[in-house]
Order: C-alpha cells, then structure tokens, then sequence
C-alpha cells in the first residue's frame, strides 16, 4: 500500500475512536443515584406560652429510630446544656420514616431566640442527625447568644443561700431567698461574659430556670461575686436545691430547707376545733337519744322504791300535806298527783304508787284526826 492510500485509513480510524459510546455503553450503567433527604421537622404552633403545649411533626428520618424532641434556648448553640430536658419527649420513627409527637412547652435555662430541636438518640438505627427549627417560648426572656464558649479554669469559692425564715414564709407566703455564687478565675487568661446558668428544684435537680445578671470580665486570679434571687410558690414544704454551672463547665449546688410551721400549726388547731366540735355535737345527740330511748322504755305509772320515800323527812312532809292538803275543816284532802310530783322533786327519781300508799298510811291520818 502506497503511502496516499495509508494516510485515509489512519485518519478514518482516528475518527472512529473518537465517537462517543451509544446509549447502552457503560457511561449509561454508572449514572449517579439521587441524593437522600434530609430529615425535616415541622412544628404547630410555631410558638407558645410556657404550661401549654405543641405538636411536633417528622418527615424523612430513618425508620425505626428514636428521636428526643426537646425546647432549647440560645439556638441549642451548647446542645442539651440550652434544652429543657425535664419536658423533652421521645417519638419512634415509622416505616415510612415519619414521626409525630406532643409536648409540653417549659422554659429552657438559656435565654431565647428558642429552637424546637430534634435529635436521634445513641444506639438507634441508621446515621446520628439533629434538627432545629426556630421556635417562640412567649414570655421567656431574651439573650445574646455567646456561641464559642471556650473551657475556662475557674473555681467555685463558695455558694450560700442567704435571708428568708421570716413571719410571713412561717404561715405560707413565698420563700425568699439569695444565691450568693463567689468565682475565682484561676486560669491564666480573662474570662469574658461566660455564660451563668442557675435554677432551683424540689427534688435533687434544679431545673426551673432562674434569671441570672452578665458575668463581666474577671480577670485572672481574681474573684467575683453574684447575687442571684430566688424566690419560691407560696407554702413551699421540705428540701430545695438551687445549683447550675458557671461558663458552662463548672458546676455548683446548694440547698435550703423550708417548712411554714405556722400554716401547719394553724391548720392543726383549726382540725382540733373541727373535731371537738364533731365531738360536743355527737355527744349531745346520743344524749338525746338516750333520753328518747328511756322516755320510751319508761312505765306509764311512776315508781319508787319504800326505802327512797323513806329517806324523807317526815317533819318535813307533814309540813307539806299541812300547807296543802287540809280543807277548811281541818281534815286531809290528799291530791295524789300533786303529792307524787313532790316527792319526785325531793327524791329526784320515779314513784312507785304502792310503796306511797304504804308511806303515807292513810288510815295512820284518819286516826290521828279523830
């Protein structure tokens, strides 16, 4: 082959490699498989007062999780640390990867803007996520959020509760107290606005939040000192602990004890009286009854026994048919009604009629008249 018949073919080859494959080449085999979605949330109300609730919403997760769904504050900047996790839920995800779920809205211990934050719990199925959507907390109050929070080395100097134990915490008003919280900053650098965390608890943890003053800078070596109120519902009984951390890592705690002796005194005497009162009523109606009871049992003739007509004096029933027994003639009219009413006032009981015919004798009368 001459060298102008080899120069086509070269050329023709060359064209022929570099036409691209059809559609049933391997390009066509390798296509890229759509990206999954990622988890969404979505909340009704998109805000609400703290005590009422919300309804939470999931889509997109993976099935057979287990999500915590919790109110956060400062953006959950610092994680659960900004959560309200006393009032957090838990959802299980369905097979078709939603979820829905209530709960009550609490104040979280960090200040808002507030989130709604959703995150899968450690051990459940499928790749760790977390979302947050904004959410209102209506009355809570607002901060600036101080994202980078750097370790500091600080230590606690001392953290005491002072003042309350007056008249009025005695007979159930509102326990008043003062979280006196004393920082030494034993690092080599200032501390600069770290954030104060602090709340106050029945139990033994303090998680209703409480309002804490700015930090300030401290500088190293030296010691600063915070005053925060603390104040409790009215007729609060028993042991409280008020605690929290200081720039997110230190923690503190202490406690008080309170117990409206007062109250409580008043509330038993006016139980005594209740239950004396009970009792006076009680026993005045059994003695009614009694008297009833003996009324109906009684005979219809009276009764009483020789020996207690006997115990009379007989000078002084003599006086007694004389002043009112004679008639104008000197001799003895006996009303016999009048004179069993009259010994029954002397003796004091019943009369028995025969044992008064033997007393009086009558015969004994007629012939002391003659």
């Amino acid at each position: 082959m001459t060298p102008s018949r080899r120069a086509p073919l070269i050329c023709g080859a060359a064209i022929a490699l570099t036409i691209p494959a059809g559609p049933l080449g391997p390009a066509a085999a390798a296509a890229p498989s759509p990206a999954p979605a990622r988890p969404g949330v979505a909340v009704e109300p998109g805000g609400a007062a703290i005590g009422t609730g919300a309804r939470v919403r999931g889509s997109a997760w993976t099935p057979g999780a287990t999500v915590q769904i919790q109110v956060c504050g400062a953006n959950a900047v610092h994680g659960s640390a900004d959560c309200d996790t006393e009032r957090g839920v838990t959802a299980m995800v369905a097979p078709a990867g939603t979820f829905a779920a209530g709960l009550t809205v609490g104040g979280p211990p960090s200040a808002c803007p507030c989130v709604m934050r959703v995150t899968t719990l450690p051990g459940t199925p499928g790749t760790p996520a977390s979302v947050t959507v904004p959410f209102t907390v209506v009355g809570h109050r607002v901060g600036v959020i101080l994202e980078d929070v750097v370790p500091v080395r600080a230590d606690i100097v001392d953290a005491e509760l002072t003042g309350g134990g007056g008249w009025g915490e005695r007979f159930g008003g509102r326990p008043h107290r003062t979280l006196v919280l004393t920082v030494r900053n034993a690092g080599p650098e200032p501390i600069v606005d770290a954030p104060l965390t602090i709340g106050w608890g029945s139990g033994k943890v303090a998680d209703s939040p409480l309002d804490t003053p700015r930090t300030g800078r401290l500088g190293p070596g030296r010691t600063a000192t915070y005053r925060v109120p603390v104040a409790l519902p009215p007729a609060s009984f028993g042991r409280f602990v008020v605690g929290g951390r200081y720039a997110a890592s230190v923690p503190f705690e202490t406690s008080f004890s309170t117990y409206p002796w007062g109250l409580l005194g008043a509330n038993a005497l006016a139980l005594a009286l209740f239950l004396l009162g009970l009792r006076i009523a009680f026993g005045r109606w059994a003695g009614r009854r009694r008297a009833s009871r003996a009324a109906g049992l009684a005979p219809t003739h009276d009764h009483v026994t020789a020996s207690r007509c006997a115990s009379l004096d007989a000078d002084d029933l003599l006086g007694y048919l004389d002043a009112t027994a004679r008639d104008p003639s000197g001799a003895y009219r006996i009303d016999r009604e009048a004179l069993a009413g009259y010994l029954r006032r002397r003796t004091a009981g019943p009369i028995d009629p025969a044992a008064l015919e033997r007393f009086l004798d009558i015969d004994r009368f007629a012939r002391e008249e003659e």
